[in-house]
């Protein structure tokens, strides 16, 4: 492990930042350099790749937030990086995995942005290559992370046995709808058995099944209505609805899980429930096209 072994025994994590065409390089770069949100961890590195009219290229990245280098090839400072965090959205995901493999493969914890990516299979190398360096990888949505699912974790609780969440979001199913996903994962944890989607070009309504006894959680990803995000929860003892707001807290928190991440060596999410969470999206996807017929996760893991 070249990379981790020389910053991350000083305490310093030298952090690269692959991809700008998203806000989520901005957010980034802006809690670990600009706030110094989480102490000894820091942007040293920025690859810019394809560039959005709506975010900064990696030049102007670099000018606001005091990121030392911008570099020409992904792999250039390989073996100058203790984290690297893939957040190149070109293709919605597609390009996360075959950007991380070099790092993973020379012994560098990277992080790889929502969705992990779009195939299965190659989250399952990924993983497995990951599991023979003993280099850990995690890939989430931001939403998990979220200071109000947080706060209110313990009051959800003692609301007892769950029945069923309702989870809201906007956007698109795969490439947007994780985040609406995440936050049932955020409650119920995973166990999904079968998901149930109907899709209409304005909205997703999608209906995910934990089994017998289980809860079940329903999932709208709308393209009709300003909704932000938000959950709700219907369970033995009451209700209970979640807004979620506070971006910066749950940027900043999963950036700490991370980076927590390169110092244990365990990733915050276990690789299982993100191959799950993928799982539930392309089970979605095949649900829509069979005109909402119910798929089990069993046969899209197979």
């Amino acid at each position: 492990m070249s990379g981790p072994a020389s910053g991350a025994a000083g305490g310093n994590l030298r952090v690269g930042l692959l991809g700008v065409d998203t806000s989520h390089a901005g957010a980034y770069a802006r809690i670990l350099n600009d706030q110094a949100a989480i102490p000894g961890a820091r942007i040293t590195w920025v690859w810019g790749g394809v560039v959005r009219a709506d975010q900064p290229d990696a030049r102007t990245l670099a000018a606001t937030y005091a990121i030392d280098r911008v570099i020409a090839e992904p792999t250039e400072l390989l073996h100058q990086t203790d984290l690297v965090l893939v957040v190149d959205d070109a293709g919605h995901g597609r390009h996360h995995v075959p950007q991380a493999r070099a790092f993973v493969a020379a012994g560098v914890p990277a992080f790889l942005d929502k969705p992990m990516t779009p195939d299965l299979g190659e989250a399952r190398t990924l993983f497995r290559l990951a599991a023979e360096r003993g280099v850990p990888v995690t890939s989430s949505s931001a939403l998990r992370y979220a200071r109000e699912l947080a706060e209110d974790a313990a009051y959800v609780a003692d609301l007892g046995e769950p029945s069923s969440v309702v989870s809201v979001g906007p956007g698109e199913w795969f490439h947007y709808g994780v985040h609406a996903v995440e936050q049932v994962y955020a409650v119920l944890g995973p166990g999904v058995q079968w998901v149930q989607r109907a899709s209409w070009p304005e909205r997703d309504v999608a209906v995910l099944g934990y089994g017998p006894g289980g809860p079940t959680a329903v999932v709208q990803v709308l393209r009709d209505a300003t909704c932000g995000f938000h959950l709700t929860l219907h369970a033995r003892k009451g209700r209970h609805s979640i807004t979620i707001e506070d971006a910066d807290a749950y940027y900043t928190a999963q950036l700490r899980a991370v980076v927590e991440m390169v110092r244990t060596g365990v990733p915050p999410v276990a690789p299982a429930e993100t191959l799950e969470i993928l799982a539930v999206l392309r089970a979605g996807e095949l649900s829509a096209a069979a005109d909402g017929a119910r798929v089990h996760l069993a046969d899209v893991l197979a």
